[in-house]
């Protein structure tokens, strides 16, 4: 990093920079359900990527991850070593996740095989932030918004509308050449599917790498925002007439239309050298999920469940197969009863706490905290600010599991254990019915993220 005695004076300096970190091949793929074979291939290197922001003594860095999620001891291994290495505090450190599935399974635990990459994994996303740090000059900083209409859908409720909204910020140096290319868009990283044995960026990976292509030199961070009930294209629960089957010419053309999106819209940017940042911390506890059935009931039918349906082995994904209709068609593996069990078992510990975090880069406010916010909440924080409409980051930090809504919360709150579990009817409420927390969870992040974002 250059030398701090001269960073005085109303100027941002910002430096990007990004890192291969593809897992070996003949791991196991996992983030599929009905995905039970080994990496064989890499179709596209997944990234880390960093933009890192200073300003009078206050440094702030954005990491995007093209995987699926991490443990809170992993992330909390990453952002240590970011603080040794790049002196950057933990709170001002925004690690975002795309949420990709096909990358490694170590969203809620870590597999023994996977522990010696994910030591080295806080070792690489630590040295691509020093190394954006260290590459840090005098830059000019704006952002713009639009929309990317039309690719994608509410998943629980297709005919709902969602949030499109796309936006961009641009990082240029003095001479007006391109840093940095941030886009904030909300959308589940599962266009790439279950049927491919490769490691890939899905369509995150492939915008970045589109906007890499048509600006040489420059780093494009995805920022995934409030997907937590979005999906690609129509790929609404119970849709078994899609023409998109998740193939990788689907996700390249999901990810690049979205990069020349974000490009139009950076065209139009108009970038300040005077670029003021911030960092807050909201506290906030998530009340949990209440079921109508008992610890009893639950195992009783989750015991007759694995006796009825069996299990599945097979490598991968059965022709024909999308994230619209792997419950209907494998019953055995969504609709076995393990998720009743852990509902109730857990309904009555104490209330989650979580950290929501307000960033300010210039004129552009950033919502982020843990969980896969339902899209409806993520517009809600963004409508609380109508002149100047905030970026919303979900993915960040540890997963914590879905944030539902309060509509599906209410529309199935009694029905019978022995009855949710059926698929076919109730498989639209994926995101509700796995959420660990009640519907007041929802309003109360909202709450603390317009606070947050009020003070800066």
């Amino acid at each position: 990093m250059a030398d701090s005695s001269v960073r005085i004076g109303r100027r941002t300096f910002s430096g990007a920079a990004r890192t291969v970190i593809t897992p070996p091949v003949g791991y196991p793929m996992g983030n599929w359900g009905l995905r039970q074979g080994v990496a064989k291939g890499i179709y596209r290197d997944i990234h880390a990527r960093a933009v890192v922001f200073e300003r009078d003594g206050l440094s702030l860095a954005i990491v995007s991850l093209e995987i699926a999620g991490l443990t809170s001891e992993t992330v909390q291994a990453i952002k240590s070593r970011i603080l040794q290495v790049a002196g950057i505090p933990l709170d001002n450190v925004l690690l975002n996740f795309t949420h990709n599935h096909t990358s490694p399974d170590t969203i809620v635990t870590l597999p023994r095989e996977w522990m010696t990459w994910t030591t080295w994994l806080a070792d690489q996303v630590a040295g691509v932030v020093f190394n954006a740090a260290n590459q840090a000059v005098s830059a000019s900083i704006g952002a713009g918004l639009g929309s990317f209409d039309g690719w994608t859908v509410n998943r629980q409720y297709p005919e709902k509308p969602i949030d499109t909204e796309v936006g961009v910020m641009c990082v240029d140096d003095d001479e007006g050449v391109p840093i940095a290319r941030l886009v904030n868009f909300a959308c589940h990283g599962v266009a790439d599917g279950g049927q491919y044995l490769e490691w890939s960026g899905d369509f995150a990976g492939e915008m970045s790498a589109e906007i890499e292509d048509q600006l040489p030199g420059v780093v494009a961070v995805y920022v995934q925002g409030a997907a937590g009930d979005i999906h690609p294209f129509d790929w609404w629960f119970g849709n078994n007439a899609s023409e998109h089957l998740h193939s990788h010419e689907d996700t390249a053309l999901l990810g690049k239309s979205l990069a020349n999106a974000a490009l139009m819209i950076a065209s139009e940017v108009k970038a300040s050298p005077d670029a003021v940042l911030g960092v807050v911390n909201g506290p906030a506890k998530l009340p949990r999920h209440q079921v109508n059935w008992s610890l009893d009931e639950a195992l009783e039918n989750r015991s007759s469940l694995e006796s009825s349906l069996g299990k599945y082995s097979g490598e991968t994904w059965l022709p024909g197969t999308t994230t619209a209709n792997t419950a209907e068609r494998h019953p055995e593996l969504y609709g076995w009863g393990n998720n009743e069990v852990g509902l109730v078992s857990n309904q009555n510990q104490p209330d989650v706490p979580i950290s929501i975090r307000g960033f300010r880069i210039g004129d552009t406010l950033i919502s982020a905290h843990a969980g896969e916010l339902f899209n409806e909440l993520g517009t809600e924080i963004k409508d609380a600010f109508p002149a100047h409409r905030p970026w919303v980051a979900s993915y960040c930090d540890d997963y914590i599991g879905y944030i539902s809504t309060r509509q599906p919360h209410e529309e199935i709150k009694a029905i019978p254990v022995t009855e949710i579990v059926d698929m076919k009817k109730y498989r639209r409420y994926y995101g509700t019915t796995t959420s660990p927390y009640a519907p007041e969870a929802g309003e109360a992040l909202v709450k603390t993220a317009i606070e947050a974002l009020n003070k800066l």
